[in-house]
Formats: C-alpha cells, structure tokens, sequence
C-alpha cells in the first residue's frame, strides 16, 4: 500500500494538531516501511503562501509556471487556476498513490486515490464561535469534501461517534486512530535548571497546558484557583500555552504565571515536576496534554466531558466543567501532598500507547476504505 501524508499544517499550526501530525508521520513511516508499503511525505505550498515548506515534507508540489511571473499571475490566481489544477497535479506526483491523508488545510487530492481527513473533533461545526475564521472555513470545507466521498479518520472514538450522529453517517463508518504522547515524555526527575530558570520547584506547582482559548474553559480554572487561593492554597498556577485568540486574555498574576510557547525540553521538565495537570476544558477531541502527563507519571484532575474520559481511562480524576466548587475543593486539596499521590499511584499505573499504535490503527482503515 501506498499512502501520502499531507504535512502542509506543519508549516503554520503549532500545539497538539502539529504533534499529531508528526507523531502519526513516524509511526506510518515503520508501519508501512516494514510491510512492504510506502509513505510520501506531501506538501503543497501553495495551501499556505508566505511560509515555509516543512522540514518534514519529501515530496513538495511544484507551483505552474505562470504563478512565477509577476504581472500574468493576477488572472490565474484570481480565477482559481492553481487549485482546480492541483488534483491532476498531484496525481502525476504520486502516481500509483492509494490513499491521500489530509493532515490539514489542504483540500485537493488525486482523483484516483481514496481520500481521507484527519477528524480531530467537530467543534468547528457545532460551535464556530469558538474558532478563529480561518479555522472555520476550512471546518466548512471539510462538510463539502466528505460529502463529496472523503472519509473521515478521528483522533478518539468519542469524535468519530459525535461525527456520526452530526452527519447522518452509519455507525462505524468514521474510522479512530487515537494519538499518543510522544516519546520524550517519560518519567523521572525534572531538569532542576529548568525549573530553576523559571523560579519553579520539583512538585511546587500546578499546571495547565493549552492554547487561551474559548473551549479550554480557562475562566473557571482561575475563578477555581482563585478560590482556593482564598483557602490558603499557595501552589502557583503554570500555564503553558502557544496561542491566544477568542476574547480570552493571556492569565496573569495571583499566583498565575503564563509561559508561552514552552520548547519540548522545558514542557517536558514542567510535565515532571508538576504536582497535577489541571486541564478543566469543555471541549476536546483528544486531550493530548492528558497523555503526555500519564506517559509522565504526572497526576491528572481533568474535565469529564467530550473525549476526556476515554483519554484519561480511570487514571485520575474527572470533575464537571461547569461546576466551580467542585474544581476549587480539588485544587485546594491539592495543597496536600498526599491527595497529589494518590493520583499520581493512578496515573502511573496507566498503560502507555506509542505512535507506532496510532499508525496501526490508520493503516488498517486505509486498508478498509481503499478496498471499497
């Protein structure tokens, strides 16, 4: 089997839909490599003009001609030449492909391979007040290529059930290939200099990673901490994240500190050292942060709605999103190193998936849908 990952998100999109992306990238190259199969790595530029092609890609579609000539370019950009040209394009790319994955905003593929997208949840369906316009017009753009026979891969098997009941589709019709943490994300003792840099402490804080965004429910975790605060909890309140946008404020201040864009060394020593991850959202279709603290060994109190209890599986705690007093007597309690434990003993005892389980996961839907 011949598969192309689009890697063309990679070029713009950070936080956990460009770790997906990769992590699934990997795992496809050694599940497909070492059956015989072949993976293309694909970018189009053109999808996303003024940045830069990623590192990642290996087969890169070349723009037309005219598109290089300053003054001729107008008319064809401006009558859509280049896109309804790029599935016959493609295809003399990857001639002989099967299956063309879209990782992300990019919608054309070869006529003759199966096409699949990446579901990584149906928010930007349900509720695009949440997103950035951008994002919702590619959500826009993803209804009209399933309902031209695109078929849809999710990250979770709460997203591909949500998708089915939104769309009308038979049950088991959208395929899952659940996401990992990565594998740097290991257990042990936290690089005392990182932490060190930031005025952070081995156990002496609190966590939350994820963009300062509508869904992440941010406003009830710092009403809880702060609450709690007010009963005498002095952990701080580390929050990691890459991107702020729909009205919500990048947190400050009252024992709230706000790292922005953390590299994997230092998201790695903050995951370790951290007493728990506090990840109170409304809406995930994953909750990779979940996994990368589990992998670890990192005590977890997080959201019980959308895919979050599937992602957690019992390995710690799961409170209502909308239920502030339930979430500052957790937070609260966490004062205690004790309560901290008896988390952690749950979070450790979780089972670890691999990058490796994911590609599985994708190659035997790609193996389904193309056999149709």
């Amino acid at each position: 089997m011949r598969v192309a990952l689009d890697v063309g998100v990679l070029a713009h999109s950070r936080g956990g839909v460009a770790r997906y992306v990769r992590g699934l990238a990997g795992g496809l190259r050694g599940e497909l490599e070492g059956s015989g199969g072949r993976l293309d790595l694909v970018d189009v530029p053109a999808s996303h003009p003024g940045a830069d092609v990623p590192a990642e890609a290996d087969a890169v579609l070349a723009e037309p001609a005219y598109l290089r000539i300053p003054l001729l370019r107008r008319i064809p950009i401006r009558k859509g030449w280049e896109r309804a040209s790029r599935p016959a394009r493609l295809g003399r790319l990857l001639d002989g492909v099967d299956v063309y994955h879209h990782g992300g905003t990019q919608p054309c593929s070869p006529e003759s391979a199966v096409s699949v997208i990446t579901l990584f949840d149906t928010s930007g369906w349900e509720h695009p007040e949440w997103h950035a316009e951008s994002t919702v017009g590619y959500c826009a753009e993803e209804l009209r290529m399933v309902r031209r026979g695109s078929r849809l891969l999710a990250i979770s098997a709460w997203a591909a059930g949500r998708a089915e009941r939104y769309l009308g589709l038979p049950e088991g019709s959208v395929g899952v290939a659940a996401g990992a943490a990565d594998a740097l994300f290991t257990p042990g003792r936290p690089e005392a200099g990182v932490l060190a840099g930031l005025g952070l402490s081995d156990g002496g804080y609190l966590l939350h990673v994820g963009s300062f965004v509508p869904r992440k429910n941010i406003p009830l975790l710092l009403d809880a901490y702060r609450e709690a605060r007010g009963r005498g909890t002095r952990l701080p309140l580390v929050m990691v994240g890459a991107e702020a946008w729909g009205g919500v404020a990048t947190p400050a201040g009252d024992g709230v500190r706000a790292i922005r864009a953390a590299d994997d060394r230092t998201l790695l020593a903050l995951y370790r050292g951290a007493r728990c991850l506090l990840l109170p959202s409304r809406y995930e279709g994953l909750g990779l942060p979940v996994l990368e603290a589990l992998a670890c060994g990192t005590a977890v109190v997080c959201s019980s709605a959308a895919a979050l209890p599937e992602t957690l599986g019992g390995s710690g705690l799961l409170l209502d999103p909308d239920d502030r007093e339930a979430w500052t007597e957790a937070i609260a309690s966490l004062g205690d190193p004790g309560r901290a434990a008896e988390l952690t003993v749950l979070s450790r005892k979780a089972p670890r998936r691999t990058w490796a389980d994911t590609a599985r996961e994708a190659v035997a839907f790609y193996r389904k849908v193309a056999s149709r």
